[in-house]
This record gives structure tokens, sequence and C-alpha cells, in this order.
């Protein structure tokens, strides 16, 4: 095959790379404010370890040193999966309208690999309260139960210590300002593994599509998260949430359910769910032995997961 028969798929790559890049960037831009992101390229797995510490420091003597021995909370193993999908572009269409079919392409690519890894933390957050898919601790991610530290691990699984106790991040309260403040005091109560108090800011609201108006009622209108939006907590101030910065998680079958919410720290929820990368989706240029067809691959490789659940209060809703 000669380079002046291909020439035009190396032109056709230049504008489907590009668009696919923008159009992957613009769609994740919003999820990324509650979830990490890590590159494991080098290993089939991601070990993804819940929050954990030492106790309070003992009272010093003057001669005698105390030994710190650390809590530990459970650990999810992330295992990325491989994703892909294939688009042709032939060359009486790419000659007729070149950029217009190429970005064309890129962009659905790129949209196509990004709702992949969105699909999937959707339903990551969906399956919440499905006692079907469990964490670290063998509970679903919304348990009234959660053991608050382990006492080890066999065969790689986390073992409770049933002696530290348990904590709720689940509630049955409507979304309302009470239904929040609810949700808050009881992640103020929280302690670390090692009996600490647990430090968090419970900031992000995560609502149903269906419970976004009443979202934009409690928060205000200019609150939902996007990458340029940060509103300030002026405006109804006998409104304690007001102002308060508020996500949507659902799109389609996936996600929470009409009624289901929750409240987050954006920062703690950053490092306990995490989107493990072994590839960000790309795009892929394949060779073919037909001079008139020049194909494209979307490939991705990667998995989610979340870590400690007191990062996040749900609510059921009724």
């Amino acid at each position: 095959m000669s380079n002046q028969a291909t020439v035009w798929k190396t032109e056709n790559f230049r504008f489907v790379g590009k668009a696919f890049h923008a159009a992957y960037k613009n769609r994740m831009s919003a999820l990324k404010q509650i979830c990490g992101e890590v590159n494991v390229d080098k290993s089939p797995e991601y070990v993804l370890e819940g929050l954990g510490g030492f106790h309070e420091y003992a009272p010093y003597n003057g001669t005698t040193l105390t030994a710190g021995h650390s809590k530990n909370g459970f650990t999810t193993i992330i295992r990325p999966s491989e994703f892909n999908l294939s688009v042709d572009i032939g060359y009486l269409e790419s000659k007729i309208d070149q950029v217009g079919v190429t970005r064309k392409i890129g962009t659905r690519l790129g949209d196509s690999g990004a709702m992949t890894v969105y699909a999937h933390l959707l339903r990551l957050f969906g399956n919440a309260f499905n006692k079907s898919f469990t964490g670290g601790d063998s509970l679903p991610w919304a348990s009234d139960k959660h053991w608050i530290a382990s006492s080890g691990s066999v065969n790689r699984v986390s073992l409770p210590d049933t002696t530290a106790g348990t904590y709720s991040n689940l509630i049955n309260e409507d979304l309302s300002v009470d239904g929040i403040t609810k949700a808050q005091i009881l992640a103020s109560r929280y302690v670390t593994p090692d009996g600490l108090p647990f430090l968090c800011e419970m900031d992000t609201l995560l609502v149903s599509p269906e419970l976004e108006p009443k979202a934009k009622e409690l928060c205000g209108a200019d609150a939902k998260l996007s990458p340029v939006s940060n509103p300030g907590s002026d405006g109804n101030s006998a409104n304690p949430v007001y102002g308060m910065r508020y996500i949507v998680i659902g799109g389609g079958r996936d996600g929470f359910t009409k009624k289901q919410w929750a409240v987050c720290d954006s920062k703690l929820m950053r490092e306990t769910v995490a989107v493990a990368y072994s590839e960000k989706p790309r795009v892929l240029q394949v060779e073919l032995d037909n001079p008139l067809i020049d194909r494209y691959v979307g490939y991705a490789c990667f998995g989610v997961g979340y870590g400690d659940a007191r990062s996040i209060v749900f609510s059921t809703g009724a």
C-alpha cells in the first residue's frame, strides 16, 4: 500500500484525535470533583486503602516512650477491565467532508469513552444500596452497620475488628434542610479506626435527576457543580444549606433512583473513591489492507471502586 494511497488517513487522524480528547475531558469534568483518578499501567490491580491511623498520644512520664499501634481501615482491590468500540470512515465520505466527518467521529468516540467511565461510576453510586454489591468490609456502600476498623486480612480479604464497634452512613429521610443537617450531624460523630474524631466537611449534595429541582430550591439556582462553579454561601441566610454545591448522580437507567440522595465530603471522596486506569480512553488508528477504509478504535482499560464509607452519608429518601 503506497503512502500516496493512504495520505488521506493521516490527515483524518489529526482531526479525530483532537475531537476525541476534547469530548472526553468535557464529559468527565463534573464527577472528577468527587472521584479520584489513579494510573496503574504497570499493575493488573489497584489496592485502595481505607482511612487508618494511630491513636492519640499517651501521657509521657519523662523516661518511657509509648509504642504506637496502627488501626487500619478496609482494603478494596480494583481490577481494571478492557473496553473498546470501532468506527470506520470511508474514503468517499472523507473526501466530500473530511473535517466534518472526522470531527464527528472523534467527538462520538470521545463521548462514548467518557460515558463508559461515567456509566460505571453512576452504577457504583446506584448500587450503594444493593446488598449484592459490597466493599472492603463485605457490606454495601450504604449501610447502617459498617465496621469502624479492620483487624487484619486473610487471603487479601479484610476482617472486621468487632471490638471497635460500628457506624451508620445510611438514613431514611426525604431531601430537605432537616434531612441534610441530620446527615451532617451523623457524620460529625464518626470516629477513625484508631478512635479519634473523624474530621470531615459534608460540603456536597448528590441527588437523583428527579431531585434536581429540589436541590436548586435548597441550594440555589447556581449551585450545580461544574468545572467553573463554586458558589458562595451568601443568599438565603435563613437556610443553612443554601450555597451548598450539588451534583446530579443519574442518567438513563444508571445512578440514583428518584428519591435517593447523599451528602459527602468532596475532598475525602477524591481519596476514597477512585477510577483506576490501566489505560485512559484513547483513540487508535488501525492499519487495514483496504486503502478505502480508515478504521478508528476507541479503547480504555479501567475499574472503579470505593474504600472508606465515612466520606459519604446516603439516604433512601423514604
